[in-house]
């Protein structure tokens, strides 16, 4: 056989360029996949320890459990504690009269993803997910905010959010904190009761208005008018402000 035309340089150059062109393709659409579905993981690992730590709130709320500690893995992202003076949402309350009954800024603990734009942040008692310089948002887990039609009793929990310094955290964190002290305020008003303002005045970088329009106008039925949402027929307002302090991650 003749093999004049046989040469092991061309075979060697066909071969690297089926190898170099499968690599390319790869690269080219099998990675971006990983880096999203590994983004997507640690988002969805976030969401379950944000919910980890909303129910830890819950035990020093109502449980009386004077301090807890919890592990979380923080991974693709940044885990930071905002305390209530430093945060720029507000909520305040007031009455039929316009006169305000409470007015706080909650604090937050805040999440943002490195890969992504992802943003999930525990903010009174709420898990809320977002997209980062996007409008919307939603609730991935609710406060403890109750009203009794029947008794006209309206209760507002709210889980106040306190620090001595800003703190952020990648990899392993461990969240500590410990109930400060409760503040109580009862108003009651002669039947048929009054109407209960609710106003959320949200922060351009931690905007979760849509989340909570839509809590308060859904599962506490409120008329919404901008930012402001109002309960008409409230006979007994019970606000009870929760100040947990983070003492560190």
């Amino acid at each position: 056989m003749n093999e004049r035309a046989v040469s092991e340089a061309i075979g060697f150059i066909i071969i690297l360029g089926i190898v170099m062109s499968g690599i390319g393709l790869v690269t080219l659409y099998g990675y971006p996949v990983l880096v999203k579905e590994q983004s997507n993981t640690d988002v969805r690992n976030m969401e379950r320890a944000m919910i980890v730590i909303q129910n830890d709130m819950k035990s020093l709320c109502f449980k009386n459990v004077p301090y807890k500690e919890t592990t979380i893995q923080v991974s693709g992202g940044t885990l930071e504690v905002i305390g209530g003076d430093d945060y720029g949402v507000t909520f305040t309350i007031s009455n039929s009269n316009s006169n305000t009954l409470w007015d706080f800024s909650p604090g937050a603990l805040v999440y943002r993803s490195d890969r992504s734009t992802e943003v999930i942040t525990l903010e009174n008692g709420a898990v809320i997910t977002r997209q980062e310089d996007v409008a919307g948002s939603a609730m991935l887990a609710e406060p403890r905010w109750f009203y009794d039609e029947a008794t006209g009793t309206f209760a507002i929990y709210i889980m106040n959010i306190t620090t001595d310094e800003a703190m952020a955290r990648s990899g392993v964190a461990t969240v500590r904190m410990s109930l400060e002290k409760v503040v109580t305020h009862v108003n009651v008003s002669a039947s048929p009761g009054e109407e209960i303002t609710v106003e959320y005045e949200s922060d351009p970088g931690n905007d979760n208005s849509v989340a909570w329009g839509n809590y308060l106008t859904g599962n506490l039925d409120m008329e919404r008018s901008g930012d402001r949402y109002t309960l008409g027929g409230v006979t007994r307002l019970v606000i009870k402000d929760y100040r947990i302090r983070i003492h560190g991650i």
